[in-house]
């Protein structure tokens, strides 16, 4: 089978494209019997030279989340030439609070670049975006609440997000004084961290236990600048690229997960996965989003009492819980391993070929 993944991220903000689109790519790259293309959406959407030579060798095109526009013209064009089209997204963007930073693009179609006068797209995104997914032939989706969603638009399939391992395999844990409690995101998760409780309880941790510091990575520091602990406690990390992450993640001996309301409920498992892979014990919120790896950590009710209970029970028995962490939940971290589930991938993307093209046997597997 031969595929491309159309992916959306920009080098600024590489990170969903790599889970979504390259990492699968390189596995079934590696396979030697399917082969897998990235092209960007820009080249997709103004159907550029590469994009025509890209694409017209394809069996199955996997069209990543922006969904509006010239996109929706390319997407029509190629399934006209009877090309498997696929939408792969990881957002409930028809759940997106209204502090979100992207909630007026998808609902209103506002776009604010620096120095440029306010744009407007018409209708917006998200009524596009509806449109899109009736346009293709099904959709991947990394959440099963995700999936309950958006049944009635099209036929969408539950593909978990796997990992990379190779990139996690040679970062080495550092050695330090204290217990650094980590976490590592984007600009949607504020509402995570100002309505779970977690806030609170990181104060109370941190002046309960002076040799505890809380690391916040990523390219916004709202959330940093909401704990209110001592400096001398407080780490920020900006962000780095994707291939410089698990250095980072070496450093946290506890991880944290705080999700809030609807929109987080549909997040896929990443974080929680790296945790895992890294051997690092993990507290999440309790929901849907970690509920089928709640064995492997803890899950918590969204309030300071609860986080607070189990980071100081944390902290206090920190190598029993590394311990832990090294044992069952490493195990099933590492089988997550996209090469052993590459598979799986490619039959999910099989099955879509044959119902698209009305074929009745596979060619490929």
């Amino acid at each position: 089978m031969k595929l491309v993944y159309v992916y959306a991220d920009n080098e600024s903000e590489w990170n969903c494209s790599e889970w979504r689109c390259a990492i699968p790519a390189r596995a079934i790259n590696r396979t030697a019997r399917h082969y897998a293309k990235l092209l960007s959406i820009d080249d997709f959407r103004l159907n550029t030279a590469l994009a025509r030579e890209t694409c017209q060798d394809a069996d199955l095109i996997i069209v990543q989340r922006n969904l509006y526009e010239l996109v929706l013209s390319s997407m029509q064009h190629w399934k006209a030439r009877d090309k498997a089209i696929v939408v792969d997204f990881d957002d409930a963007y028809q759940l997106l609070p209204a502090n979100h930073p992207n909630y007026a693009f998808w609902n209103q179609g506002i776009i604010k670049l620096p120095d440029l006068p306010m744009q407007k797209l018409e209708p917006p995104p998200l009524t596009q975006f509806k449109w899109g997914l009736r346009l293709a032939h099904a959709a991947t989706v990394p959440s099963k609440r995700l999936a309950d969603d958006w049944q009635s638009y099209t036929e969408i399939h539950y593909l978990p997000n796997y990992i990379d391992l190779k990139l996690y395999e040679n970062a080495a844990h550092e050695k330090h004084t204290g217990v650094v409690i980590g976490w590592g995101g984007s600009i949607s998760h504020l509402q995570s961290f100002a309505d779970s409780g977690v806030l609170a309880a990181l104060k109370k941790v941190c002046n309960a236990r002076p040799h505890v510091s809380v690391m916040i990575c990523g390219n916004d520091r709202r959330v940093y600048d909401l704990l209110q602990i001592p400096a001398r406690q407080k780490i920020f990390q900006p962000w780095v690229k994707y291939q410089d992450w698990p250095g980072i993640l070496a450093k946290f001996d506890i991880g944290l997960a705080p999700l809030f309301g609807d929109y987080d409920e549909r997040r896929s498992w990443i974080k929680v996965l790296e945790y895992m892979v890294m051997k690092v014990p993990w507290v999440a919120s309790e929901g849907s989003a970690y509920q089928e790896l709640n064995r492997f950590g803890w899950l918590v009710k969204n309030n300071p009492e609860a986080w607070e209970r189990i980071l100081i029970d944390m902290v206090d028995h920190i190598a029993d819980y590394k311990k832990e962490a090294a044992g069952e939940a490493y195990l099933f971290g590492i089988s997550q391993n996209i090469d052993e589930n590459v598979n799986r991938v490619i039959s999910i993307y099989e099955k879509i070929y044959r119902k698209a093209l009305g074929k009745t046997q596979s060619n490929y597997l």
